[in-house]
């Protein structure tokens, strides 16, 4: 592939963490490109994927790695903000990876069930949200990975894509990549376009029968 696509950097490797039928797992990861040739190199190998009979199952993950240019952004990202502004649960959905045991929904443990938690004003909502976000970080994988932020070299990493021939699906790939970057603009300081942070923060606090999730 690095050959064919001339393209340097591409690292190539056995994946143990998934058990198929295939007679081979394969895992690729890709040196830091800027957002436009990404997504031109992207568009390739999935075109390189097709011509060659590779397949993405429902065990694949396509994850993305994402900060800003300037270094200094990615350290005042806010992790709180910046899981509450995505909407995770519309990608899992359309990559049909809800239940996968490596893209855990954050919005699944958020939601308080019974008894019902009120608080009298939304900063202490946002407090009981974070250590709650804390929590989940130690527990498992979720679809959003915010651990290499307090790095020498801070990025975000986003899980919630792949899925059953993802590859095939460059646009809906892209438009998700597209609404990534958009989202770490969203968690940093004094950033605006929070009305879907404050509706998600108010369905933390719903009934779990009455919770719709927003779009």
């Amino acid at each position: 592939m690095k050959r064919e696509l001339n393209l340097t950097g591409l690292k190539t490797q056995v994946d143990y963490t998934v058990d198929t039928r295939a007679k081979y797992n394969g895992e690729i990861t890709t040196p830091v490109w800027p957002l436009a040739k990404g997504f031109s190199n992207l568009k390739r190998i999935f075109k390189w994927f097709e011509k060659n009979g590779i397949i993405t199952d429902d065990s694949c993950g396509f994850h993305v790695n994402i900060s800003f240019k300037n270094q200094a952004l990615n350290w005042m990202i806010n992790p709180t903000n910046l899981i509450l502004c995505f909407n995770e649960e519309k990608w899992l959905k359309i990559c049909k990876r809800r239940g996968n045991e490596y893209t855990d929904c954050y919005m699944d443990e958020l939601l308080v069930s019974k008894p019902r938690k009120s608080f009298s004003d939304e900063d202490k909502a946002l407090h009981w949200i974070e250590n709650k976000i804390e929590e989940c970080v130690e527990e498992r994988f979720h679809t959003i990975n915010f651990e290499h932020l307090e790095t020498d070299n801070p990025y975000v990493e986003y899980r919630c894509l792949g899925g059953v021939g993802y590859h095939l699906r460059f646009s809906v790939m892209a438009k998700a990549i597209v609404e990534m970057a958009k989202n770490l603009e969203r968690a940093l300081p004094d950033a605006k376009g929070t009305g879907f942070k404050t509706t998600k923060v108010r369905q933390c606090f719903l009934p779990k029968m009455s919770m719709k999730v927003p779009h």
